[in-house]
């Protein structure tokens, strides 16, 4: 244990004494390193030569020199070319991708992305090993707002276009198809209505609070409910309105017509 302690003790003071190890270095803004003599012939013309220490050098960013120091100068240098080689690597890459993507915004904002065609051909191809072409000897490269001008996609090339096309197609008769029928509804009144058995007015839903309490419940078309009985309030929130304004309407002309008899009533008296 003792001689471990020992060699602890040892290591830190070497460490020490290494960042505490005095080196030299010249004042210069063009210097870059750090010298163990004063003496070194790099120091030679350099005026005002300071002495540091080894950990107060390495803060400035000063390297070993190669001459007084050959070993670590080395690696140093070895270390120094790697990270600048990462470092232009890393930046020409940035460079690179900022470049791919301005040019394919602009491609699909333009249509300017080639595409291949064969001489008297009635198809546009995405790459040009596409299997369609492989017997054609004439292929040549045109825009995509050039190709979309006068011929249609491969469906080799853009099997997803083609696979799209019918899906969109039968999506939009289906739409098509449902809205004309919502309308047709709507114009004959065919659409169906919920009943109650004896009841007086007739439901947008079957499962309407109103409707909770019933057994009996059957459909109807709007028309035929519409001959004889009245919407429900719940159901029909607008209609539950338009028959509130209606009765505050017929209220309000009573009392009208019942102020002007009134006022007639009292002319004539006075009249007599």
């Amino acid at each position: 244990m003792k001689k471990f302690v020992l060699s602890l003790i040892v290591m830190l003071c070497a460490s020490l004494g290494a960042s505490a190890q005095k080196v030299y270095i010249a004042p210069s803004k063009s210097a870059i390193a750090y010298h163990k003599s004063k003496d070194c012939s790099y120091l030679r013309n350099s005026k005002n030569v300071t002495d540091i220490s080894t950990s107060e050098a390495k803060e400035m960013g000063r390297h070993p020199c190669v001459r007084c120091y050959p070993a670590q100068a080395e690696a140093t240098k070895k270390a120094i070319a790697k990270e600048q080689a990462e470092k232009k690597a890393t930046t020409a890459k940035k460079a690179t991708t900022t470049k791919k993507t301005a040019e394919t915004t602009t491609t699909k904002a333009t249509g300017t992305s080639k595409v291949y065609v064969a001489a008297g051909g009635a198809k546009y191809h995405k790459k040009k090993s596409c299997t369609a072409l492989a017997k054609s000897k004439n292929v040549n490269s045109i825009t995509l707002a050039e190709a979309k001008e006068k011929l249609t996609p491969c469906s080799v090339c853009y099997e997803t276009a083609k696979k799209a096309a019918p899906k969109a197609s039968a999506t939009t008769k289906k739409a098509e198809e449902k809205a004309a029928e919502a309308t047709t509804t709507k114009a004959t009144g065919t659409s169906k209505v919920y009943v109650a058995a004896g009841g007086s007015k007739y439901h947008k839903k079957k499962s309407c609070t109103a409707l909770a309490k019933s057994k009996d419940i059957k459909s109807v078309t709007l028309a035929e409910a519409k001959a004889k009985m009245t919407p429900c309030s719940v159901c029909y929130t607008s209609a539950k309105k338009t028959a509130t304004k209606a009765a505050t309407t017929k209220k309000a002309t009573t009392t009208e017509k019942k102020a002007t008899t009134t006022e007639k009533k009292t002319t004539t008296k006075k009249a007599a």
